[in-house]
């Protein structure tokens, strides 16, 4: 009796005689691959068997590998060719097989992805799906660690990566609904503080890449960000450009909710306590459909979900603060919390080492976060977020005062769940920033304070849904209600001419007169805008080597009181891998923001131009086109890509302006802008070394009709030429050497050395000397059981050239040119 591979159902008399006999008859093959249609042919032509099939039901072009050498049955070797489908077999007489496919069902295997000694969900962890044949299915937890697949009943291996962590495997029989945990165990010394957003296979394959640039602390997340080509600029302030644009079109959110005004005073404080951070996306160029208010970049900040096994403890002390983290559960496997607060140092120190009773500034921060497992698939969060900055000056009797003080604060409660081909996440939250300062110490001739602020309210809703492989999508509606406070400066006026005076020029000009200049007058004022927007985005794989996503969002912006707009911003990307290693892709985003922001100074101050889209200050929109090219190797990837973006109702402060008041009108005008270049990106490993290099060529123009005559000019963020490289040699097991470098051409210049302002017919002609700065640092860590050691050494600044951003003024400690040198401890029990 012939068992015939594959064959399905009962089969009597003499067509199971029949059957097997056309089913036994050999055929000669060798070890080989070729398409499913071709070795049909190859059995019609050398057994004289006719096989009548449904073309429309089996993947004809499919390469199929036989891994066998000699004379095998017709029964085995079809066997072999559809072993991916259900399939029966009748005959019809004299030599015909008729090939019947068995629709097979599909089937959702879902699951979670934990951290196996903390069960911390693992965002960005990669899910592979392999087949008996050797297909594969890929997906990506999402930020509750979660992933969702549609499949075809049968055996399937299932692989799941996630950077500094062992791999998992297991075997998984799909024949109904499935649902897998899965626990991943740490690598020891392997770092995964950054996901660098980067596709493979479309968005079904992201990969992460560590953060070897050098920081002043042991986990500044954004030190990834700089080398990245297209961006330039310093982390202090939020001060930083892509492609082109201004700082106030980049977006940072924490657990997903917007921070204003994320960074510290001081350039060495990173903007989180790395400690509490989990992961850390970078979006740039092409916008997930969600996202809508702003046009440059979007960072997704994510905090730790906290210990769910055990309490731990992180103490660090490093050149900018002192910071603790504790972590654990409250109920084993159900409730867990995670708390962090950070406190800066160096102004204590800095009193310690001056002679000089001079300037300087405190910065504190904490997060806090509870997480309460409903079920594997249920889960509720609330977090807590606060900052402080708090900048200080000797008065005449040595004592520190406040003169500028920062505050930002976020709260944030969400639910989280998967149900069927459906997940939401629905939140409620609020976020706030105030920056308020003594007038008279900004030169306004008043004894009040004068501060701004924004403020927000939001309640939002996002459904997932994956009918299968081939089609998901993502959809939701936010409504949120802002607040806008400001200070109006209203100058002094000296007589009927409505000439302006400062408390100096009233002197000279009134001599003795026994009259006191009068102050300004300083009025706050308060704007509401109510906002709602709702989104909708596909992702489809039209093959397996083409891919695309479309979506819209629609906007709509209610200020009360002024005019209302609507904006609809489709995005569009389309991916296409012809083969393993090369991907190639097509990006559009139309994107807009209801927010401008002009800082007048390398810190940000509350006279600086902080204002919703109201009155004459129109929105600003920008279209982006990308296209580029990714070749992944053994370790690493190689990419470039060329860039096009529009920018529109750009504010920009006008030549010759000295602005002592605030009607805006009168020292702002608008206009356009575009932005083009080149990016190139390297990133690999080989053995015991590490590189990250990067390379743009970049313009920024900008045009403005009271400038008409001119033309095309220069931006402020016109920066050509920017070159970044980070370079990392492990010199054993627990040591790490790395040195840095980063090179950009000079900005264009806004005032002279004497601090005058440029003339209107030099206005953006002049540029600074091209800046650069090299750094040298040392990591030790070493394990002691459970606990872990981490010890940080270098030196910031080596070779002298930095941006006059760079340049630490706040304090007196550093070396010879702003050499500056940095150390930090860090232990884990």
């Amino acid at each position: 009796m012939i068992i015939l591979s594959g064959f399905a159902g009962r089969l009597y008399g003499q067509e199971t005689d029949i059957i097997n006999d056309m089913a036994g008859e050999r055929i000669y093959v060798s070890a080989s691959s070729a398409t499913v249609l071709e070795w049909f042919d190859r059995i019609e032509k050398e057994t004289g068997i006719t096989l009548s099939y449904n073309p429309s039901m089996i993947e004809l072009d499919r390469q199929c590998r036989v891994p066998l050498t000699g004379n095998i049955t017709v029964g085995r070797l079809l066997g072999i060719v559809l072993a991916d489908y259900k399939y029966k077999v009748s005959s019809i007489a004299p030599k015909k097989l008729v090939i019947s496919i068995v629709r097979r069902k599909n089937f959702y295997i879902s699951g979670s992805v934990s951290d196996a000694d903390s069960r911390e969900k693992l965002y960005g962890a990669v899910i592979m799906l392999e087949d008996s044949v050797g297909q594969k299915i890929y997906s990506m937890a999402d930020e509750n660690g979660m992933f969702r697949m549609f499949v075809p009943e049968g055996p399937y291996k299932v692989h799941i990566s996630y950077m500094g962590y062992e791999p998992f495997d297991k075997y998984v029989k799909v024949d109904r609904e499935r649902f897998v945990k899965s626990y991943l165990k740490p690598l020891l010394f392997e770092i995964d503080e950054v996901t660098v957003k980067s596709f493979r296979r479309g968005d079904e394959l992201d990969e992460l890449s560590p953060a070897n640039m050098l920081a002043f602390s042991s986990k500044d997340l954004f030190s990834q960000i700089w080398i990245l080509p297209g961006v330039t600029g310093v982390p202090a302030g939020n001060n930083f450009n892509v492609d082109g644009g201004g700082g106030d079109e980049n977006q940072i959110l924490l657990d997903g909710v917007p921070i204003y005004h994320p960074g510290h005073m001081d350039m060495q404080f990173p903007a989180f306590n790395g400690d509490a951070v989990k992961s850390m996306i970078f979006h740039k160029g092409f916008f997930p459909t969600k996202f809508a208010d702003r046009i440059s970049s979007v960072t997704e900040v994510n905090l730790k979900d906290g210990n769910m096994q055990e309490h731990s403890r992180n103490l660090t002390l490093d050149m900018p603060a002192a910071s603790a983290m504790f972590e654990g559960p409250i109920v084993k496997d159900k409730l867990s919390y995670v708390v962090s607060g950070r406190r800066s140092w160096l102004d204590f120190f800095d009193d310690l080492l001056s002679s000089d009773n001079r300037m300087n500034h405190s910065t504190y921060d904490y997060n806090a976060k509870l997480t309460y497992a409903i079920s594997p698939r249920t889960s509720l969060k609330a977090f807590a977020y606060g900052a402080r900055d708090d900048y200080r000056l000797p008065d005449d009797n040595g004592n520190k005062y406040s003169v500028l003080v920062w505050d930002n604060q976020a709260y944030r409660l969400s639910f989280n769940t998967m149900f069927g081909k459906f997940g939401n996440t629905t939140s409620v939250y609020y976020t706030a920033y105030s920056n308020r300062a003594k007038a008279g110490d900004l030169g306004i001739n008043s004894d009040e304070h004068i501060g701004n602020g924004i403020s927000s309210l939001t309640a939002s809703t996002e459904f997932t849904y994956a009918a299968d492989n081939i089609y998901n999508a993502r959809f939701g509606v936010k409504y949120s209600h802002d607040i806008y406070d400001f200070s109006q400066i209203e100058t002094a006026l000296s007589d009927d001419s409505h000439e302006s005076y400062s408390e100096e020029e009233w002197d000279d000009t009134f001599p003795d007169d026994g009259f006191e200049m009068p102050q300004d007058r300083i009025v706050r004022k308060r704007e509401h805008i109510n906002q709602f927007s709702i989104f909708y985005d596909n992702n489809i794989r039209i093959t397996d080597n083409l891919h695309t996503q479309v979506g819209v969002h629609f906007v709509g912006y209610l200020p009360k009181g002024h005019k209302d707009y609507y904006s609809i911003q489709p995005r569009f990307s389309l991916r296409y891998t012809p083969t393993e290693n090369n991907l190639f892709y097509f990006n559009f985003s139309k994107m807009e923001q209801f927010y401008h922001y002009l800082r007048f100074s390398t810190i940000s101050l509350p006279t600086d131009f902080r204002m919703p889209s109201i009155g004459s200050y129109k929105p600003r929109e920008s279209e982006h086109y990308e296209i580029g090219w990714k070749h992944f190797l053994r370790s690493g990837f190689a990419e470039v890509s060329l860039y096009y973006k529009t920018r529109r109702n750009v504010l920009a402060i006008k030549p010759e302006t000295f602005i002592e008041d605030t009607s805006w009108d009168n020292y702002l005008m608008s206009g356009n802008g575009e932005s083009y270049g080149l990016k190139m990106y390297y990133f690999g490993d080989w053995k015991k070394w590490s590189l990250q290099a990067s390379y743009t060529y970049s313009r920024s123009k900008e045009w403005f009709a009271l400038l008409e005559d001119r033309g095309k000019m220069p931006s402020l963020y016109d920066i050509p030429h920017q070159l970044g490289c980070a370079l990392s040699y492990k010199l054993n097991r627990n040591s790490t050497f790395s040195a840095g470098i980063i090179m950009n051409s000079g900005k264009v210049i806004e005032i002279t050395d004497d601090w005058d302002l440029v003339s209107t017919d030099n206005f953006r002609k002049g540029r600074e000397k091209m800046n650069y700065r090299v750094d040298a640092g040392y990591v030790y860590r070493k394990s002691f059981g459970d606990n872990l050691l981490l010890l940080r050494l270098g030196l910031y600044n080596v070779v002298e050239n930095p941006s006059e951003e760079d340049i630490l003024n706040f304090y007196s400690v550093h070396w010879y040119n702003h050499c500056l040198p940095y150390a930090g401890i860090s232990f884990k029990f």
